[in-house]
């Protein structure tokens, strides 16, 4: 007996207090080598902006986004929607793909950008002589 492969798509939802609260999209997620091309594995360039949405828009699936007149908008139109939607979406399905998320802790040893705990290392000034 084989082993299924698992169901490959991602759900985003916006955590309470986003400005895209309530909006919830289903995306496929990307093969290993379109993963591996995407983040430079395979050639060091990886994919630009562009490159990125054109692969989102691809993999959009659905999504429960409605117009003024509470009517379903179609994922074949994410192309014509704010910009600042589609670049939140598209972030968010990049941090699923790569299991980075806005909202995960630091670790308990971070210093969460704060000064080392180890003590400055003293610095001389340089001599202006370079051979002493």
């Amino acid at each position: 007996m084989g082993f299924r492969e698992p169901e490959s798509t991602i759900t985003i939802r916006f955590e309470q207090g986003h400005r895209y609260h309530g909006l919830e999209a289903t995306l496929h997620s990307l093969s290993i080598d379109e993963y591996a091309t995407g983040l430079g594995w395979l050639d060091g360039d990886g994919w630009g902006d562009g490159e990125t949405f054109e692969h989102f828009h691809k993999a959009l699936i659905g999504w429960n986004l409605t117009d003024a007149n509470d009517q379903p908008i179609p994922v074949s139109e994410s192309r014509s929607r704010d910009q600042r939607l589609i670049r939140a979406l598209g972030r968010a399905w990049i941090q699923a793909l790569v299991g980075v998320h806005d909202n995960d802790p630091l670790s308990g040893s971070s210093t969460s950008g704060g000064n080392s705990p180890a003590p400055a290392i003293p610095m001389a000034p340089l001599s202006e002589n370079p051979a002493s």
